[in-house]
């Protein structure tokens, strides 16, 4: 009985062993074979390429900001993760001057994404009367690379009439 034991575990141990090993070749045929593999770029090329036609439209209840989609890295090659927009906002009340600061993050949805004609906009309305507003944008990708700011729009939001 004890060497039929034996033998029943030494079949355990292996039938583990060549199960270890056929999982092991497994894992190594899928990390070799996973993913697309291209040539390694520092970040400042696969930052998105500024936005260059930034726009502003008057509302009634404040203002209205639309751009185009950013097609291309800064080195140039077709853009594939285009993860949102960072929205920036400067402001100059009198003397009182505010550098910019970000007033929103913009994610952009996977439908969106790949549409090289999409246009996208943004509505500022909690704009104080007699404050000169100025707004710049920037792309951002999936993995959080900034690209540079685009050109500047700005507005002075009218005083309130006192005719009201």
């Amino acid at each position: 009985m004890a060497a039929y034991g034996l033998r029943t575990e030494a079949g355990k141990a292996a039938w583990r062993l060549r199960t270890y090993r056929l999982l092991a070749a497994l894992l190594v045929a899928l990390v070799c074979a996973c993913g697309h593999r291209t040539d390694i770029r520092p970040p400042s090329l696969v930052a998105p390429e500024a936005i260059d036609d930034l726009a502003l439209r008057l509302d009634e209840d404040g203002v209205t900001l639309e751009w185009g989609r950013p097609r291309t890295y800064a080195d140039g090659t077709d853009m594939e993760d285009l993860g949102g927009f960072v929205v920036l906002r400067a402001s100059r009340d009198g003397t009182r001057a505010q550098r910019f600061r970000r007033i929103a993050l913009l994610p952009v949805n996977d439908r969106d994404r790949f549409q090289q004609e999409k246009r996208f906009r943004y509505a500022d309305t909690k704009l104080s009367a007699g404050t000169l507003y100025r707004y710049r944008v920037m792309a951002v990708t999936l993995d959080g690379y900034l690209g540079e700011t685009s050109n500047t729009v700005e507005v002075l939001w009218p005083a309130a009439s006192d005719g009201a």
